[in-house]
């Protein structure tokens, strides 16, 4: 299984793919061939429509008729080479670290790639060696070279000797995981700046196994604009991006001392003054300050595990780990794996795809402030997955939809339909985006006999064929229920690292169950349809479920109340 990789173009679609897996590194040739619709006669493929596809090296993307070529091409390679297979490799080098720098102004994104302070330490951990060091600026010659069981001190004369010297460590361990805390955004980049204005950006680009770096701008984090450096063969993972990601919490303080007193009970050191003062008054504690925050890189991990997530994530959507950020990455790939194991072609994107604007999201309830006697919690199990199965939502199954649907409290269930006046004409669209008023009577005639299903917002669903979007789902309800049985097993034989191992396949499945409807609200997935019309379809219908759902319970337990019925 691989571990990383990383497309280079070469040539038109022809590709030079650098792969490392446990067996270590390789490059391969590769052309990015996509699926043109073509007549039964010259089709070698079928897309999951049943289009007639043929497959072709030679293509414009401007094609209106092409499948399956606009997905990056190093995750392509994956999904084309690995398939289903998603197990995790072993072998994987983790190097934990924290950069110290002078102090010199606000971290702006002009500050940091200018990144004019001297950086002061760099310390790390290495995992699979449980072997700490650190380098040190040593402008008073106080420190001697020592090194203690698994802990080093490397003292340094000038910055320049410092970065070389980290250089040359990090080439020796050649990690394949380099983690840190904000380390995209600050650790990362200001680091790489540093060292082409230090030693020379030809020297900067040997962080990468293949010397190449990449630098490109990130709009999604604290600054309008930040600068994101990709070192090409070395996966990033900010541990305050994966938290982010897999807490779904507002921390209070985002900072490393709060997250990790509150998670792992530990704090940074504290001194007196700033980090400047303490580097020149107390070397010794400042020595032990920038350990600290690499330990608590450390136990934040294995007591969060998101290191273990993030591979599991990773293998299942056939994307490197630094991809792990966008759920309809991780959920492009493992869907479009399962097709192409179906022996078909994934669909293209949608061209000129956009979200509807203010689409209704999830059900919120507000009660009327006042003093109850009696209350229930209600919570429905995997509602959002359950909608796409039980209604059989998919691209390729949309048959249309009623637009009188666009008010929210509009009821449009088969049942609903019945109750209404037959002759009342509704404006329905087709899947070609056709238009007419139809009588209810026709309506509910066209839907029994096509043995459709309708949605909360109008969307139709043919039931004949399994959606691929409730047929992965299924799958993943069946993986996860086996994970969590396999768990229960390890924990009650006593152990607790097989345990924590399927506790942590099973979550992996939790997430891709839940995180499949929120990829259909986004613009341009390959398995959604524009103007978020599958995402609307499962959370309206979530809403009429869940009122539904309360109304039945609070009509029972007033019976319960009554007396008329027992519990």
């Amino acid at each position: 299984m691989y571990i990383k990789c990383y497309a280079t173009k070469i040539k038109g679609n022809k590709y030079k793919i650098h792969l490392w897996d446990e067996l270590g590194y390789d490059e391969i040739d590769y052309y990015n061939a996509a699926y043109q619709e073509c007549s039964e006669a010259d089709a070698t493929h079928k897309g999951i429509k049943g289009e007639n596809l043929r497959k072709t090296t030679k293509w414009d993307r401007n094609d209106p008729n092409l499948h399956f070529h606009d997905m990056k091409p190093h995750q392509k390679y994956l999904v084309e080479r690995y398939g289903t297979v998603d197990d995790t490799p072993e072998g994987h080098k983790e190097l934990f670290f924290d950069i110290e720098c002078e102090i010199g102004g606000a971290l702006t994104e002009e500050y940091i790639e200018s990144a004019p302070m001297p950086i002061t330490s760099i310390a790390w951990w290495y995992k699979q060696k449980d072997e700490w060091a650190i380098l040190i600026l040593d402008k008073k010659g106080e420190l001697k070279h020592t090194k203690a069981r698994n802990k080093e001190i490397i003292p340094c004369k000038t910055e320049a000797e410092l970065l070389a010297l980290f250089l040359e460590r990090f080439r020796d361990i050649d990690p394949d995981i380099l983690v840190g805390y904000n380390s995209d955004y600050f650790d990362i980049p200001y680091l790489y700046y540093r060292m082409c204005n230090v030693i020379g950006a030809e020297w900067a680009d040997h962080l990468s196994p293949i010397n190449k770096v990449n630098a490109k701008k990130d709009n999604q984090w604290f600054f309008k604009r930040n600068q994101f450096v990709d070192i090409i063969g070395v996966e990033s993972l900010d541990y305050m991006r994966l938290h982010k990601k897999y807490s779904w919490k507002d921390e209070p303080s985002w900072k490393l001392d709060a997250i990790g007193e509150k998670y792992a009970g530990v704090n940074k050191i504290e001194y007196d003054g700033n980090l400047d003062q303490l580097f020149e008054t107390d070397i010794h504690k400042f020595i032990q300050y920038n350990f600290r925050d690499v330990e608590i890189l450390k136990l934040l991990d294995e007591k969060l595990q998101y290191l273990a997530l993030t591979k599991n994530l990773s293998h299942k959507g056939k994307h490197n780990y630094s991809e792990v950020y966008s759920n309809s990455v991780t959920q492009d790939g493992a869907i479009s794996a399962y097709i192409l194991h179906q022996g078909l072609i994934p669909p293209p994107r949608h061209k000129n795809a956009e979200a509807k604007k203010g689409y209704a999201g999830g059900y919120l309830f507000c009660p009327k402030a006042g003093l109850y006697k009696y209350m229930f919690d209600e919570d429905l199990t995997s509602l959002y997955p359950s909608i796409i199965m039980s209604l059989n939502i998919g691209r390729e199954t949309f048959k249309g939809r009623i637009i009188d649907a666009d008010d929210r409290n509009n009821r449009l269930g088969l049942n609903d339909l019945k109750e209404r006046d037959p002759q009342e004409k509704l404006l329905v669209e087709n899947k070609q985006k056709k238009q007419a008023y139809v009588p209810i009577s026709k309506l509910i005639q066209m839907i029994e006999e096509n043995n459709l299903s309708i949605s909360a917002n109008g969307a139709m669903f043919s039931t004949d064929n399994e959606s691929y979007l409730s047929s992965i789902l299924n799958k993943w309800f069946d993986e996860r229920v086996k994970y969590k049985d396999e768990m229960k097993k390890a924990f009650k034989a006593g152990n607790k690292e097989e345990g924590e191992s399927f506790y942590m396949k099973q979550y992996t499945m939790k997430i891709l169950l839940n995180s499949l409807y929120g990829a259909t609200a986004l613009p341009g997935f390959r398995y959604g349809l524009p103007k978020s019309i599958l995402s609307e379809a499962i959370t309206l219908t979530g809403w009429r479920i869940i009122q539904e759902s309360a109304l039945c319970a609070n009509r029972h337990m007033n019976k319960v109340l009554r007396g008329e019925i027992t519990l």
